[in-house]
């Protein structure tokens, strides 16, 4: 049984009971949405994850998503393109691809903006860039074309780095790329910084920083179907979704205490949830001020995808042949900050 099987089971047995108690009507005005997201929740991801587990339930007509997770972002976009979910968290570039490919697909919002990724190397086998490019060295991502693919491309480029020259391997899941790594099975990884943090700092090198490289990067988009989007009730349960992120982001900046309850609750690392404060703190403090990963505007711009697309075409993710203005709908976002900012 899948989890989000069991979660329909579930609310077959909790509308049962609701039944019983007269609580039925209620039950039937909520919505649960089908959202898919990554398999994994580290400090960026926290928000958006309280987003949809607490925020959006607060709202009136919803009640907690079925959620369903994946280890490739590309299967993301499929579930999105299949019907299977009516909202993805999933990646961009997948799903500019899909769009080049005739895809009606659309991009609505950031599930965070930026991202918390690090290119980490094995120190022993990795001095210096040049020596990705040798015999024997081998990088994992999340699938070559994907945003942690292309992340490295500028930093390598401004290295001197052929990155035709280096072994890269698909490996989906920064947990699953950082137990890789511990157990030399490759030599270097994007993972995210709070996982680098746990590693042996003598044993184990940060060579790329996105935020000290990219002026804007994308890591997860909220993506829909274009012909999904044409229900007025699906607009509107767009808007609201993105409210909820909006929401969580400001949260997550303005409030430690929420920030960190969220975190232990929704992290999927298992040093997460018995974090102390303080380490909570200064992953929350970078995230928000250096990484600038929950903009109060959710920063979803046409501008930064053209901005991005050379970039993306010169690591062969994208051909660049789709209308960026037609594929980023920013109406949803502009609406759900014109209501917030009306409450």
């Amino acid at each position: 049984m899948t989890h989000r099987t069991s979660l329909r089971v579930a609310g077959a047995v909790a509308g049962a009971a609701l039944l019983a108690t007269g609580g039925l009507a209620h039950a039937q005005d909520e919505r649960t949405l089908d959202v898919d997201i990554v398999a994994n929740s580290l400090g960026i991801h926290i928000p958006y994850m309280a987003a949809l587990n607490e925020v959006l339930p607060e709202m009136e007509g919803y009640g907690a998503p079925n959620v369903e997770r994946n280890s490739k972002l590309e299967v993301i976009t499929q579930s999105v393109l299949t019907g299977s979910s009516e909202f993805g968290a999933g990646d961009a570039i997948s799903t500019l691809r899909a769009v080049e490919a005739g895809a009606d697909l659309k991009i609505i919002g950031n599930a965070f903006t930026n991202t918390s990724l690090v290119f980490v190397a094995n120190a022993e086998t990795i001095k210096e860039m040049k020596d990705l490019e040798k015999d024997g060295v081998t990088v994992a991502v999340n699938s070559p074309g994907d945003f942690t693919h292309v992340m490295l491309i500028k930093p390598l480029q401004d290295a001197g780095v052929d990155i035709d020259e280096v072994n890269v391997i698909t490996m989906g899941g920064s947990g699953t790329r950082l137990r890789a790594l511990l157990a030399g099975r490759v030599d270097a990884v994007p993972i995210h910084f709070d996982q680098a943090q746990q590693l042996p700092q003598d044993q184990y090198t940060v060579l790329i920083e996105p935020w000290g490289v990219y002026d804007n990067f994308l890591g997860e988009v909220w993506m829909a179907s274009g012909e999904w989007l044409e229900d007025e009730a699906n607009q509107r349960a767009a808007v609201d979704l993105l409210k909820a992120n909006i929401k969580a982001f400001r949260r997550a900046q303005e409030d430690p205490e929420w920030y960190a309850a969220a975190f232990r609750e929704y992290g999927t690392q298992d040093t997460m949830a018995t974090a102390s404060e303080e380490e909570i703190e200064a992953i929350r403090m970078q995230l928000a001020n250096e990484v600038n990963a929950w903009p109060r505007d959710m920063n979803h711009r046409v501008a930064v995808y053209e901005e991005l697309m050379p970039i993306y075409k010169a690591a062969g993710a994208v051909e660049g042949t789709v209308d960026l203005d037609t594929v980023i709908d920013t109406s949803f976002v502009e609406q759900a900050l014109k209501e917030l900012e009306a409450e």
